[in-house]
């Protein structure tokens, strides 16, 4: 029992860890541009830390796999594929605004980025979800995903994730979520629950050029997949794409800062 206890408690550490980095590696892959600010933490990193030599974020394995075309689905899944998004649009309305997420005690996992929103960690849900069989249950979304961050701003989508290890987890019913990774993440731990990203995900980032920013480097993450689930934030490549492209900065631009973020809403 006591071996099963520590077992238990290494896993869910590992899921911590992962989750937070995948999260936050979310926001960034394909969205790095020379527009705007860099936030506060990641630009004073920078001035002494080792610049990747790219240019361009490299596209993975998983968002090749991602971006497939949607295959059809037989009566029956569909109407059990039906009814898991209709359960997990009612976990996305019980917190629908940052305000709301907020005061659950969720963690803003960093700011806003364009076409994939902020997103808001569910600590409370991640021990119901994370589970090694890769099933989801769509009461318990880990991600919140919000048009902003100010207290207003408004829930337009949810986020799952698993552990399982291997090839994508099973997920919802039918093939249509499409589950992904990132690999390479280095990230910047603060107080009071700060996450700050010095490179973009899924580049020639190495441990040692995180080391150079003390940051916590992060060969590959969790499985995850997003699912636009609210009324009237439907995306138009389809309700488990990777990003929506409706979701646009303040300025209705897509145009991101050095690492990803824009003012939203």
């Amino acid at each position: 029992m006591a071996n099963a206890a520590r077992s238990h408690r290494g896993w869910m550490t590992v899921g911590l860890v992962s989750l937070v980095a995948v999260v936050v590696g979310a926001f960034f892959v394909g969205r790095a541009s020379s527009g705007g600010d860099s936030p506060a933490a990641p630009r004073a990193a920078l001035a002494h830390a080792s610049v990747t030599t790219t240019t361009v974020p490299g596209v993975n394995i998983d968002e090749i796999v991602e971006s497939r075309p949607d295959q059809p689905l037989d009566p029956a899944t569909r109407a059990t594929l039906s009814a898991q998004l209709v359960v997990a649009r009612g976990a996305a309305m019980q917190y629908p605004t940052v305000a709301s997420a907020r005061a659950a005690g969720m963690l803003q996992a960093g700011k806003f980025a364009p076409e994939l929103g902020a997103h808001f960690i569910s600590y409370a849900n991640l021990n119901r979800e994370l589970r090694p069989g890769g099933a989801v249950d769509p009461r318990y979304p880990v991600g919140y995903i919000y048009d902003g961050i100010d207290p207003t701003s408004k829930v337009v989508g949810l986020m799952f994730v698993s552990i399982a290890g291997g090839p994508a987890p099973s997920g919802f019913a039918g093939p249509n979520d499409h589950w992904h990774r990132h690999s390479n993440l280095c990230i910047q731990y603060g107080p009071n629950n700060k996450i700050a990203v010095p490179f973009a995900p899924d580049r020639d980032v190495t441990r040692a050029q995180c080391d150079t920013v003390h940051g916590d480097f992060m060969k590959r993450t969790v499985w995850m997949v997003h699912a636009w689930v609210v009324p009237g934030w439907e995306s138009p490549k389809g309700v488990f794409s990777h990003a929506d492209p409706d979701l646009r900065c303040a300025d209705g631009t897509v145009n991101a800062d050095a690492v990803g973020f824009c003012k939203g809403t």
